[in-house]
Order: C-alpha cells, then sequence, then structure tokens
C-alpha cells in the first residue's frame, strides 16, 4: 500500500477512466455526438460532479490534480514547441489570427481590471482576478492555476482554485453561448456547411525504424521532453535560489515556467534540427501535444473546490460575464472585417478558442466542418504560432504590475495596468491594419 500513498498514481487512473466513461457517453448521445463536443471536458464535468465537492463517489484529491496541471501544462508548450513549423507556410488569414488572439486577451485584461476597480469601491479585491479572464479564458486552465499559484502567495486567496474556476467558466461560456451561436448563423445561412476536400499536404513521415539497441520512436519524443523539462527545472532553480526567501519575484518565476519551458523547447528543436539525424517527429509530438492537453482539462475541471466557487461566486459570475460579453463583441465585429474568406466561420473558432482552449474551439467549428476539410482550423494553428510573440508583453509586463506590489500600490498600480492594457490594445490594432489584413468596414 505504500506504493499509492503519493496519492498520484490513483488520481491518474479515476482520469484515466473519466476520460473513458466520456468518451462513451459521447458515442451514445446523438447531440453530443454531432456536435463533437470535447471529451475531456466532459470528463472534467464528471469528475467535478462525481467528486468529492458534490456527489462524493470518487476520491478525487485537488491538491495532486493541481499538481498535475501545473506539470502538464508546461508539458503541452514543449511538445507543441518542439513541433517544426511547415516551411513558407503564411496565409492572410492566418497572420489575422496572430494579431487577432492577443487583441482579445488584452481586451479581456481589459475588462477584467475594469471591474476590480470598480467592485472595490465596496470591497477590496486583488487586481490579479481581473487577470484571470484572459488566463482562465483564452490560455485555459493550466495558465491560470500556474498564475493564480503564484499570485497565491502575494496576496489572492485560493489562487490557484480561483484560476481552475475561472476556466471551467470560461467552458460553459463557450458551450452556452457558442452552441446556441453557431445555430443562429446556421439558420441565417451566414455560414459554410458543405466543404470540398482541402488540399491534401503531404503526410507526417512515418518514424524510421530505431537502430539496434536504440530507443523506440515515442520513446525518444518522450525523452526530449523530459531532458527540456528538467533544464527548465534547473534554470529556474538556478535563478531563484539568490533571491531572498519572501521576494516577490520567486512565485512570479516559477509561474512563468510554461513561458521557459517553451523558449528552451524551441532552442532544443532548432539545435536537433542541425543534427544528421533528427530524433524529432512532429506528428508524435502532435499527439502527445494532444495527450498532455486531453490529461491537463480533466484534471483541471474534476479539481475545482465548490467551497471556493461558493465563497467567490459574486465577483467570478461578475467577471465571467463580463469576459465572455466583450470575447463575443469582438468576435462579431471582427468577423466581416479580418478575414478574407470565411469570416463567420474564422470568427467561430476563435470564440471558442478565446473562452477556452484551442480543442474547444475546434468543436465548435466541427459544427460546421465536421471533418475540419476547410482552411479554418489550420489558419487557427498557424496563426496562434504567431501570437505568442505578440502576447509576451501582456504575461511578462503588464501582468506583474498591479499584483506584486498589493496592496500598498493599489489601486494606483492597477489604473496603470488598465492603462497599459488600452494602450497596447491600441498598438496591437494598428499593427492587425498594417500587417494582418484587418479592415475597420465589413467586407
Amino acid at each position: 500500500m505504500q506504493f499509492w500513498a503519493s496519492g498520484v498514481p490513483l488520481q491518474f487512473l479515476i482520469l484515466a477512466s473519466l476520460l473513458a466513461a466520456a468518451s462513451f457517453l459521447r458515442s451514445r448521445i446523438g447531440p453530443l455526438r454531432r456536435l463533437g463536443f470535447p471529451d475531456a471536458i466532459l470528463a472534467g464535468g464528471l469528475g467535478l460532479l462525481l467528486g468529492p465537492g458534490l456527489l462524493g463517489l470518487l476520491p478525487l484529491d485537488s491538491g495532486v490534480l493541481e499538481v498535475l496541471v501545473y506539470h502538464g501544462l508546461a508539458l503541452v508548450f514543449i511538445a507543441v514547441s518542439l513541433v517544426t513549423p511547415p516551411p513558407g507556410q503564411t496565409r492572410t488569414d492566418a497572420r489575422s489570427l496572430a494579431f487577432c488572439i492577443p487583441t482579445i486577451a488584452v481586451l479581456q485584461g481589459a475588462i477584467g481590471l475594469t471591474v476590480v476597480l470598480a467592485w472595490s469601491a465596496a470591497e477590496p479585491l486583488f487586481p490579479g482576478m481581473g487577470f484571470m479572464i484572459p488566463l482562465g479564458f483564452s490560455q485555459g486552465p493550466g495558465q491560470a492555476l500556474a498564475m493564480g499559484a503564484a499570485w497565491s502567495e502575494l496576496g489572492m486567496v485560493d489562487g490557484a482554485q480561483i484560476g481552475l474556476i475561472m476556466a471551467a467558466m470560461g467552458f460553459a461560456t463557450c458551450c452556452i453561448v457558442g452552441i446556441p451561436a453557431v445555430a443562429y448563423l446556421k439558420a441565417r445561412g451566414l455560414v459554410k456547411t458543405t466543404w470540398q476536400g482541402a488540399d491534401e499536404t503531404a503526410q507526417a513521415s512515418v518514424p524510421r525504424p530505431a537502430e539496434p539497441g536504440g530507443l523506440e520512436g515515442l520513446t525518444q519524443q518522450l525523452t526530449v521532453i523530459g531532458v527540456v523539462y528538467l533544464a527548465t527545472w534547473g534554470l529556474l532553480t538556478a535563478v531563484t535560489s539568490p533571491l531572498p526567501e519572501g521576494a516577490n519575484l520567486r512565485p512570479m518565476l516559477w509561474g512563468f515556467h510554461f513561458i521557459v519551458a517553451a523558449l528552451l523547447a524551441i532552442a532544443t528543436r532548432k539545435a536537433l534540427a542541425r543534427m544528421d539525424k533528427n530524433p524529432l517527429h512532429n506528428g508524435f509530438q502532435e499527439r502527445l501535444g494532444a495527450l498532455f492537453v486531453d490529461f491537463t482539462t480533466v484534471a483541471a475541471l474534476s479539481a475545482v473546490r465548490v467551497d471556493v466557487l461558493s465563497a467567490n461566486l459574486a465577483p467570478l459570475l461578475v467577471l465571467a460575464v463580463a469576459g465572455g460579453a466583450v470575447t463575443l463583441l469582438v468576435c462579431v465585429v471582427i468577423a466581416r472585417r479580418a478575414f478574407s474568406e470565411h469570416g463567420y466561420e474564422h470568427a467561430v473558432v476563435m470564440f471558442g478558442a478565446a473562452t477556452g482552449t484551442l480543442p474547444t474551439g475546434l468543436a465548435l467549428l466541427r459544427i460546421l466542418d465536421p471533418e475540419l476539410k476547410g482552411p479554418v482550423a489550420s489558419n487557427y494553428v498557424l496563426g496562434s504560432a504567431g501570437a505568442l510573440a505578440f502576447g509576451a508583453p501582456l504575461l511578462l509586463f503588464i501582468m506583474p504590475m498591479p499584483v506584486t506590489g498589493w496592496p500598498d500600490t493599489f489601486p494606483g498600480t492597477t489604473w496603470m495596468a488598465l492603462g497599459a492594457c488600452l494602450a497596447y490594445a491600441v498598438v496591437l490594432l494598428v499593427l492587425w491594419r498594417c500587417f494582418g489584413g484587418l479592415r475597420f468596414r465589413k467586407r
């Protein structure tokens, strides 16, 4: 029994069983099957329902699940960053999405800070709560948990749980608002529902057989991921060890572990590309990334604690409604202004991804394009890669501004952060107009 004492194996097996149950239910329930509803979100809902927070039928441990989500986020970023992008593959609409993704996140941050400032007229609210909208909605549960956990050491009580709850509210917004919106677009004939097969690109190369005594192909991919993550831990340890024990910068740096991991993964990918026998394989890394996303999502939703939700229900609901409204508004406005073709289809996948993750965006898109034959899905994948650079200022410079000095610098630095969000949104819009194909009039 001592080998089960840590709780990690049991939690992992329960998550796998929840995914199996969700897959079975989706295959048997017609509406879920037709909509392509993500198994991971359904499994997370089952975990929340059957876990100790509600029915208490499953021995889920929120503490262990939070650890899995924290590390799962970094593994997702490493796997994605190790994938070699197609050479010379740039598209106008993908370039537009590269500006659209960070613009929505910045506007979500601005509306969140506005809610915080308004709420604090009655009672103080930690300014990081405002940034939970872009973290939980646009970035997903992993980043919301990581930053919430870091901010909990700066004064945000139950920060990790609040991040998970906001991500869960984002998923709910995607389903409650997104699915009826897509049905409305279909009824009005504003979207395409019949797609010809897209131009087939070359299939991912089959991994070469392992040399005698060498590592099997999948083992090679996991080995590279493990080495990169170990290097991430070593680098962060070396940087944070000299800092004073109570320094605010320590939790902030560990909260950004996924960015460090992604940068090291990109450097590793470029270094391995120069070798005669590059061990990396795009197909394997993409599947591993999907694996990490599924387990991170179901763990995040299952880890939500109902007591924390109840204690913070009012501000979280206001933030979620405000975040969902601004996201929907932006997606409606850009539908006929930012894309050369399939404007509403791009807006659909953008709304789903900006209230959850890429899988939720693709789930909405599959209502219109069940086999993802059209160019919208690949445009979003290409655009999201370019969006990383434009999203970095929000994560690295604007977000730390109001939280590091809490509560002594409140509300001054929060007003500064709000101004920085609005100013950066203007910068992104100008760049989007000049280089991304944005038009201020409807096409």
